[in-house]
């Protein structure tokens, strides 16, 4: 028989954070389960990360012994063996071009000295012959001396996985693994997360949209009362889709609100001159060329499906048209018919028409901020400090949130949200001021999908007359886009219809 790695028997927990007797429950019945040491569990439903943190120790358990982790020794605390990891987004950066740029901060740092853990004041010694094996098992051999900035989101997902492995634990749990990669990323990470067991054991959150990967044993699937139904994977299957199908009905009925909004009349495309025009512009790092001889025209109101292979260029286009390139003051760079040229034009005045969402702005949202007051700092350019809002920005801010049923998390510190509830925020943030154009990167790729339904729905009723320029791995996380442009590489792209 295997050996029971964690036990929950008739537990109730106490929300840690409040630290007193009145904290409130984290669900408020009973969870019971067991997790043996041949089981690949996947948790999944609207309370799954709830549920994972109290698998990895969090929150205190009513009574003292209902939770236990019988495979450690008595002497040994479970925190230091188990290891939650969830999606982050980007890494953290101070400012947003530094990808671009050949200075490097104390922020950035290669793949293997984030994997180590060098930006952290540590006793703990590095296991080197470790630290080799994760490299190779995780598929980040010849990353090594790359910078952790510059990863795209698979190999940063890979990087995270080996970062915790090298804390050598006993178990992995691991929140939302497959949250922004494409399809061949997926497939990639969970192969890798599936090979993982017993050094250290697996298990997964994932939610309801999320494909269950084949290695998988068991599920259980919580909702706000708790953990409603738990067993072996051929037994809970159904249900899965079951639970499912009421959430999609439960998001039928609220985006029913944003149907009945009139949807006003888009401005036609086509129209003289360009919004944005980018007449055959070159971009080339240390020699090696990354954009050559673009040319692309986007006219006002159009929506727009920036595509390409990681490497192609896409965010580095983008951040020409944001400013948030070193090369963005070019004549080349063409915006309602007037040529970019030093000295014609600021970052704030280039920013001011448009509002944006991206891995990178995420990265470097601020820890003193309210989610009301983060949203207020989408009307200034280039500044995350509390904002002073007129009466009607206040007003408008208050109609965002409500018509997102998000008004209650008005107060909540916007570092605090949920991750989906994070990407909600910077979504409204990028809305707020109702620029001309609205950059989209990645801006869905970790949203649950009932709020990128929202959001979706949201801009086709509110901004039909708004150029929108997207990225996105997947379609459904995506909004409504007409045409698309494919970087290829230097001097090679591709357009089309959507």
């Amino acid at each position: 028989m295997s050996r029971e790695l964690i036990r929950l028997e008739n537990a109730f927990f106490k929300q840690l954070a409040h630290g007193s007797t009145k904290a409130p429950l984290v669900f408020p019945n009973p969870v019971s389960i067991t997790i043996k040491a041949g089981d690949k569990w996947c948790i999944t439903g609207t309370r799954k990360t709830d549920l994972l943190g109290v698998l990895a120790s969090q929150h205190i358990p009513l009574p003292a012994l209902s939770r236990t982790y019988p495979f450690l020794k008595d002497s040994v605390w479970p925190t230091s063996v188990v290891e939650l990891l969830d999606f982050k987004g980007a890494l953290p950066t101070a400012h947003l071009s530094a990808r671009y740029e050949f200075f490097k901060d104390e922020f950035d740092l290669t793949t293997s000295k984030f994997v180590r853990g060098d930006n952290i004041i540590t006793n703990r010694e590095v296991n080197e012959a470790l630290l080799k094996e994760v490299f190779r098992k995780l598929k980040l051999e010849g990353l090594e001396d790359r910078w952790a900035l510059g990863l795209s989101n698979g190999q940063m997902r890979r990087a995270r996985i080996a970062k915790a492995l090298l804390n050598e634990p006993k178990i992995l749990i691991f929140d939302d693994p497959f949250l922004g990669l494409d399809p061949a990323a997926t497939q990639m990470v969970s192969e890798i997360l599936g090979n993982l067991s017993p050094d250290p054991y697996v298990v997964l959150g994932l939610r309801y949209q999320d494909k269950i990967p084949d290695w998988i044993t068991h599920i259980g699937i919580t909702d706000k009362s708790g953990l409603v139904r738990s067993g072996p994977k051929e037994e809970i299957t159904g249900l899965v889709k079951e639970f499912a199908d009421q959430e999609d009905a439960l998001k039928r009925e609220k985006l029913a609100k944003f149907t009945r909004q009139p949807q006003p009349k888009a401005l036609s495309s086509e129209t003289s001159p360009a919004h944005i025009h980018i007449d055959k512009i070159s971009v080339a790092y240390r020699g090696t060329e990354i954009i050559k001889d673009l040319q692309w025209k986007v006219f006002k109101g159009e929506k727009w499906h920036l595509r390409g292979d990681n490497g192609t260029g896409k965010s580095t286009l983008l951040a020409l048209i944001t400013a948030d390139h070193p090369q963005s003051w070019n004549s080349k760079i063409i915006i309602n018919g007037v040529p970019r040229k030093t000295g014609r034009q600021s970052y704030f005045d280039i920013n001011a028409p448009i509002g944006f969402s991206s891995p990178e702005l995420h990265a470097i949202i601020p820890d003193h901020l309210s989610t009301y007051e983060f949203i207020g700092t989408g009307y200034h350019v280039s500044d995350m400090t509390k904002p002073t809002l007129s009466e009607n920005q206040a007003k408008h801010i208050t109609s965002l949130m409500e018509q997102f049923d998000f008004a209650s998390y008005k107060d909540t510190p916007i570092k605090r949200l949920p991750i989906s509830e994070q990407k909600l925020a910077l979504f409204l943030r990028a809305v707020v001021k109702n620029p001309d154009l609205l950059v989209l990167d990645e801006a869905f790729s970790c949203m649950d999908d009932l709020r990128i339904e929202e959001c979706k729905a949201w801009l086709k009723y509110n901004f039909a007359d708004k150029t929108i320029i997207a990225i996105g791995h997947l379609d459904h996380e995506l909004p409504e886009c007409e045409k698309y442009i494919r970087l290829l590489g230097p001097g090679k792209t591709e357009t089309g219809m959507c």
